[in-house]
Order: C-alpha cells, then sequence, then structure tokens
C-alpha cells in the first residue's frame, strides 16, 4: 500500500533534472540524498522514453513488494546500507532483491517498411 505521495527531483545518468511522483517514505528509507523537500522542481516529469533506475524489495514470502526510484545515481552506491527496510504500514521487513538501472529508448530514423 502506497503511503503518502509527493514529486521528488530524479537525476538521470546523464545529469537532467525531472520531477517523479514516488513514495515519500519509501524515498526517505532508500535514498541518501532524496528525503529533503527540493526547493523547486523541474517542470517537466520523467519523460516516456526514459525508465528510471529503482531497487525491487520484496519480504521473505514474496507478497509484499515495494519498488523504490533511486534518485539520483549516488544513490545507487549508498544503497549497500540500506539493504532491508520496514514500509510504513506493514510489519514484516522487505530487503533488497533487485537492482535495475536506467534504460534509454531512443529514437529510430528508419521507416517500418510498410505500405500506405
Amino acid at each position: 500500500m502506497a503511503g503518502s505521495l509527493r514529486w521528488f527531483v530524479y537525476t538521470s545518468d546523464n545529469g537532467q533534472d525531472y520531477a517523479i511522483l514516488a513514495d515519500k517514505t519509501n524515498i526517505a528509507a532508500v535514498n541518501a540524498s532524496g528525503a529533503a523537500a527540493p526547493a523547486s522542481l523541474p517542470v517537466a516529469a520523467v519523460p516516456r522514453n526514459i525508465t528510471p533506475r529503482y531497487a525491487l524489495y520484496s519480504d521473505s514470502t514474496g507478497n509484499i513488494k515495494r519498488k523504490v526510484p533511486l534518485l539520483k545515481p549516488s544513490d545507487v552506491q549508498a544503497l549497500t546500507s540500506t539493504s532491508s527496510f520496514t514500509p510504513s504500514g506493514e510489519t514484516a521487513t522487505v530487503r533488497l532483491s533487485y537492482l535495475r538501472g536506467e534504460s534509454n529508448r531512443l529514437p529510430k530514423l528508419a521507416d517500418t517498411a510498410r505500405t500506405d
């Protein structure tokens, strides 16, 4: 169950800042840089061609899962100190089970070659 949602600043791998909507307590538990409220937000949200980096946490039974965005590239290195946490409203502790880096889908200039 999601807690309080709030907009945060997400810094892509190439250094561009975007706005991302995420659970406030999960961000505070996992990200070393994202607990504080930003002074201002970027105008644009994360574009559809960028899949943000994230950490997936789950409990021992697999019933509780939390997908938490990693707001800055430096948060990936700091993640080793946050290998587990207790989500808001839950009694079970979730542990880091999967880490996924940022991915970009680049547009292609080629035609699909289908006839109109």
